[in-house]
């Protein structure tokens, strides 16, 4: 997908909800995103594309009208390796705004060799914001992404007041496959064009053109998430605050890459553990997202490494709710604690598929409530932060509601 601000260009661009005409100018960029930041309150992180290596990009943001214009840090562009010569990657910018003022309008502006784009408006939120929606999306991986992209149409048009948008992992079926990440960029510009995402790490991220476990760099490359992760795990687990609620995007690829990674579980179980306590004490209602869930898969009913070294954790911080993916089925566990079901544990939701891949292994587990395998059609999910309870719907592209859950949560 190219947004490109570049001469006799004049494109439609949203963000945070707020359209704008950009004005003509000779400022190359492309896919230009949103990516959740550390605070919704106090920070902004956009990202854009570009082929060059360009050095000379600056961001601008002030208040409107304001004369006191400030610059954000911008990252030097990062390019993954180009696994297949016929389809080389390009290089992604990032830009970090930090401090800011919580409900304060502002407006940012990119510029590079002497031009610059129009302004470009955002809003920072309350920062004990306690009511608002999210569309969730299980794994997008596809052999033709024009079926992610009509998933990703259907659920904007259905929720156009959505904050943001969450990928639970398998966003693509390669992680070096440049040419399906151009192919998802270019179906997601409905979501993209008007709100951040928030990107989780799957296994299919991390393997080879040749099918072989490896590094997921393009990944790695792509999302200018928040920084303070996990050690030797930059860009592969984060956390967030949107309002009152934390999120952590967990690595769950311990298969893939433990090899280059040998104390991944133990550096990611010791940081998870800070951050939820940490989390905590703010007050933060929390939701953790993982890509594999917590047990086997397919699931014979054993926890496997990532439950082993993780769902300890969220009981000791009474985690009201994990997303996970993987098994592309939707299913909605009873309260889970001690790997049993208990009056008050941890709910778990399987996000199901966005994308065309099916699994017709997936299989109920003992915990499920409720379980569907979307064989016949991709699904998506909201998920309603109001400020007693989280409230998450799953729906097929038709329309037809799945299942829909009031969790009750604390602070």
């Amino acid at each position: 997908m190219k947004k490109l601000l570049t001469a006799c260009i004049t494109g439609l661009i949203s963000c945070m909800g707020f359209p704008i005409w950009a004005a003509d100018t000779q400022v190359p960029i492309d896919n230009l995103v949103q990516v959740v930041s550390e605070n919704s309150a106090t920070a902004f992180t956009v990202s854009w594309q570009n082929d060059t290596a360009r050095k000379d990009y600056t961001v601008q943001y002030r208040q409107p009208g304001s004369t006191n214009v400030q610059s954000a840090y911008v990252t030097a562009p990062k390019r993954p390796p180009a696994y297949d010569p016929q389809n080389p990657p390009t290089n992604t910018y990032g830009a970090y705004i930090k401090k800011l003022k919580p409900d304060t309008s502002y407006e940012y502006r990119i510029r590079a060799d002497g031009t610059a784009t129009a302004w470009i408006p955002f809003k920072t939120t309350p920062e004990q914001l306690a009511r608002y929606k999210v569309l969730v999306f299980g794994d997008s991986q596809s052999v033709d992404y024009s079926v992610w992209g009509q998933t990703a149409q259907t659920a904007w048009k259905k929720s156009p007041d959505a904050a943001f948008f969450i990928m639970m992992g398998d966003i693509t079926d390669n992680g070096q496959a440049w040419y399906q990440w151009k192919s998802w960029y270019e179906n997601a510009n409905v979501l993209t064009s008007h709100i951040p995402i928030a990107p989780v790490l799957g296994n299919h991220e991390a393997y080879s053109l040749h099918w072989k476990f490896a590094e997921p760099y393009t990944y790695k490359a792509l999302f200018s998430v928040p920084y303070g992760g996990p050690r030797d795990q930059n860009r592969l687990a984060y956390s967030f605050d949107y309002g009152d609620v934390h999120y952590v995007s967990l690595n769950t690829d311990y298969e893939e890459i433990h090899e280059n990674h040998p104390n991944m579980m133990e550096n990611e179980a010791q940081w998870l553990d800070r951050d939820l306590a940490k989390a905590t004490q703010n007050k933060k209602r929390i939701i953790v997202l993982m890509h594999r869930p917590p047990w086997d898969s397919p699931y014979h009913g054993v926890l496997d490494i990532n439950g082993k070294t993780f769902m300890p954790i969220f009981d000791k911080y009474n985690v009201p709710l994990v997303f996970t993916a993987h098994e592309h089925c939707y299913a909605r566990t009873s309260p889970v604690k001690n790997n049993r079901t208990a009056a008050a544990g941890t709910i778990y939701i399987t996000t199901g598929r966005s994308g065309t891949e099916t699994w017709d292994a997936s299989v109920r587990k003992r915990f499920d409530e409720v379980y569907y395998n979307p064989m016949d059609m991709p699904m998506y999910l909201t998920l309603l932060v109001e400020p007693k309870d989280f409230v998450v719907t799953a729906y097929k592209t038709d329309g037809t509601v799945i299942d829909m859950t009031r969790i009750k949560t604390t602070t």
